[in-house]
């Protein structure tokens, strides 16, 4: 898990999607239109992950907490980013749910965090919110 955030932080996708089990799955909860609610197989996260570093000048996931059970580990951390083109900072907060197989690769992926956030911040969603 600590892992998995250090490569998003470097932009490093490749080494990033080594740590995925070929028929992983990766869930939006709060999926919309912007984020869909589920992603099915490596090759898929891959197409839908690639291009994320590059919309950043900056990025940082601090962790707040974790818990582990298991297959299972539990993370709250946060994103502090900037992005590329217009300098702007894109802060939220996030808890993931991991789940590894026997050999250690990542074969589920939650991801609950504030979808109008994101939306705001990257210019698909036009709304006041605090």
């Amino acid at each position: 898990m600590t892992e998995f955030l250090r490569l998003l932080e470097e932009g490093d996708i490749p080494a990033w999607m080594e740590l995925w089990a070929e028929d992983a799955d990766h869930y939006y909860p709060y999926g919309t239109e912007m984020f869909p609610a589920h992603i099915v197989g490596k090759a898929a996260i891959h197409e839908r992950w690639k291009g994320m570093p590059g919309n950043f000048s900056e990025l940082s996931f601090p962790i707040r907490e974790t818990w582990a059970d298991g297959d299972t580990v539990l993370a709250r951390f946060d994103s502090d980013l900037v992005l590329k083109d217009s300098g702007d900072e894109y802060h939220n907060s996030y808890l993931g749910v991991f789940k590894f197989d026997d050999e250690g690769r990542l074969y589920e992926y939650r991801e609950y965090f504030d979808p109008i956030l994101a939306g705001q911040a990257f210019g698909l969603l036009d709304v006041t919110y605090r």
